[in-house]
């Protein structure tokens, strides 16, 4: 190797190292990624709130299990099963032991956007996603609504995001706790419940449809750490607090030695570093060692393939919420770029637009968004209802 091939080696290995230092210490962006583990400090995980549990609770007990197996074990002693997730996908049997042993006395806490169909049937309630035609984003503001817990004023989210309300609760034995509104909203009939709280047997069922206020963003975002302390005023805290670790959102623990060594940002510069210079060892190293390589094709295009076996995947998971929630998502593309239209607020004047421009009926139209509406909302999508969606949309694209 010349001293010209050595020098352009060493330039391009200095220019590779300054690289990796600006993006070792560049500023990262924050991630949003649901997590709501309480070991973590990540935005949406709940590591700031757990520790303040910790302080006023008399005890915090952990659940590693699902709950169908924790009550298998015969959970006997009385107190809070906490859940705290974007979604808490709880099964048949599961749900009826938390009512049998809600009966008995004792309180299921639940924060999450998804609450089980079959849970909400059987305490006669039902949730609803708010949609505003004045506004695309919403910065959803919250308080509490008797007098002894409310703020002052409504403590807001810097994060947008959509919020969920309960439309329907059974008055005879169902409390309303707690408000929210987006932060322009200023008639008092904008107000939506979505915290409440619901009599069963001798104990009772809480439910918050917002989990983003226990995460660390919310918490140390101003003082908006009193609203999360005082949804917390409607628990027994003198009685043990069991917390669900099985419904949670996030990675926790380390799965691989990889793993670990990308989460680490300077393992992570030196480990691309390593590859980079060995790879370039072996270009200009083995550059007169090397036999002829022979003419190779070209590599194919795969991407039919690749579709065919990540549909596979969903399929043999059987998750059909999925297949539907992307068949939706591509729905909603193919509307916006060949038509023009914006698919945020899908209201009459939409329907009219894309009934002009496609020559379908207004009634169809208003029938399959209600039914794409219903798969949003669900919180399980059976295969008959994954099929009848596909035709739906299948028609409106024949």
């Amino acid at each position: 190797m010349d001293k010209k091939m050595k020098g352009l080696l060493l330039g391009l290995v200095g220019l590779i190292i300054f690289v990796i230092v600006l993006d070792a210490t560049a500023e990262k962006a924050v991630d949003w990624t649901p997590n709501y583990l309480h070991t973590e400090n990540k935005a949406l995980a709940t590591e700031v709130f757990y520790k303040s549990l910790n302080h006023i609770a008399s005890e915090v007990k952990h659940f590693q299990k699902s709950p169908f197996e924790v009550f298998q074990d015969s959970l006997q002693k009385t107190g809070t099963y906490f859940f705290l997730n974007n979604y808490v996908n709880l099964t048949k049997q599961e749900n009826e032991a938390l009512l049998e042993w809600a009966v008995s006395g004792n309180t299921v806490f639940i924060a999450s956007e998804g609450i089980p169909k079959l849970l909400l049937d059987t305490l006669g309630l039902n949730v609803s996603f708010h949609v505003s035609n004045t506004e695309i984003e919403y910065q959803p503001s919250f308080n509490l609504k008797d007098k002894s817990l409310q703020l002052s004023d409504f403590k807001t989210s810097r994060k947008t995001f959509e919020y969920l309300y309960f439309s329907e609760i059974d008055s005879a034995k169902t409390k309303s706790l707690g408000i929210v509104k987006t932060r322009k909203a200023k008639a008092e009939n904008s107000n939506h419940v979505n915290y409440i709280e619901v009599e069963w047997g001798d104990g009772k069922f809480l439910f918050h449809l917002a989990p983003q206020i226990y995460t660390n963003y919310f918490m140390v975002d101003d003082d908006n750490s009193d609203y999360t302390a005082r949804t917390l005023g409607y628990l027994n805290l003198n009685q043990p607090i069991y917390w669900d670790n099985y419904y949670k959102s996030g990675k926790e623990g380390i799965s691989s030695p990889l793993y670990y060594l990308l989460s680490n940002p300077y393992l992570k510069s030196t480990y691309y570093l390593i590859i980079i210079t060995s790879l370039l060892f072996v270009i200009f190293g083995g550059k007169r060692k090397q036999r002829p390589i022979p003419i190779i094709k070209p590599v194919e295009n795969r991407s039919y393939e690749f579709a065919q076996t990540i549909a596979g995947m969903y399929l043999d998971k059987k998750d059909h919420k999925a297949i539907a929630q992307k068949q939706i998502t591509s729905f909603l593309e193919q509307i916006r770029s060949h038509y023009n239209l914006s698919t945020n607020d899908i209201n009459d004047a939409f329907l009219k637009d894309l009934a002009s421009k496609t020559g379908k009926t207004y009634e169809d139209l208003k029938t399959l968004f209600q039914y794409i509406e219903r798969i949003n909302t669900s919180e399980v999508v059976n295969e008959d209802e994954l099929k009848t969606l596909d035709k739906k949309i299948t028609t409106f694209n024949s």
